[in-house]
């Protein structure tokens, strides 16, 4: 199994100018240090970790323990262009993480042991700023922030887990989303394209135990 971690973005929000979010500290370790690590207890043999804001300060926490590669359009882009960056990477079945994504191990452990082609990993309890899911037969229909809240089966945390199969389809559907204009989009609009295209996105739920993207120092308080 593999990695990608999705860590181009700014800290801007959280007052870190000059480093990624994905450098907060969390205890005497950053998120992306528990991520390597979580992910490393799984025995997860590559892990890329997808820079852009002030790469070497990333790469002066996580040394050679993992490889890099650097998203050149990430003022300009969103997370479906750096998941793209990594297309070369990626031979093998992989999860994919958020970079500011904090959360308990068994989350991932949860992510990891799916069978599923494509599989999610959701919070039933609906948080307002974070991507919303609608779920329909036990398949996940509808993945974005524009789903009311009546109809809104929870979120997605920013974790999830696809195939060695599904990934041909994934990163041709980013292929020909971003061919439209699409570079500044979440990676979640490839998920539902797929979807549309009757590919299934299975989930598989957090249970209750804690995660968080951090995007306010209210937030990072509160961990």
């Amino acid at each position: 199994m593999q990695a990608v971690i999705l860590a181009a973005g700014k800290g801007t929000r959280m007052g870190m100018k000059d480093a990624p979010k994905c450098l907060l500290k969390i205890g005497k370790k950053s998120i992306i240090e528990h991520q390597v690590d979580y992910l490393r207890n799984l025995d997860c043999k590559k892990i890329l970790v997808v820079t852009g804001y002030n790469s070497n300060k990333i790469k002066n926490t996580l040394g050679n323990s993992v490889e890099y590669i650097f998203n050149r359009n990430f003022e300009k882009s969103n997370n479906m262009y750096s998941l793209w960056e990594a297309r070369d990477f990626v031979n093998d079945e992989f999860i994919c993480i958020y970079g500011d994504l904090f959360f308990h191990k068994k989350i991932l452990e949860k992510c990891a042991m799916s069978n599923s082609d494509m599989v999610l990993v959701v919070e039933r309890n609906l948080r307002d700023e974070t991507m919303k899911v609608k779920i329909e037969n036990e398949k996940i229909v509808q993945v974005n922030k524009k789903i009311d809240s009546k109809n809104t089966d929870g979120n997605f945390i920013g974790m999830g887990k696809f195939s060695k199969n599904s990934k041909n389809h994934l990163f041709q559907t980013i292929k020909e989303l971003m061919e439209k204009g699409n570079e500044d989009a979440y990676y979640t609009l490839a998920i539902e394209n797929l979807i549309k295209q009757g590919k299934t996105v299975h989930f598989v739920e957090t249970g209750g135990l804690p995660w968080m993207d951090i995007d306010t120092k209210k937030e990072l308080e509160d961990v």
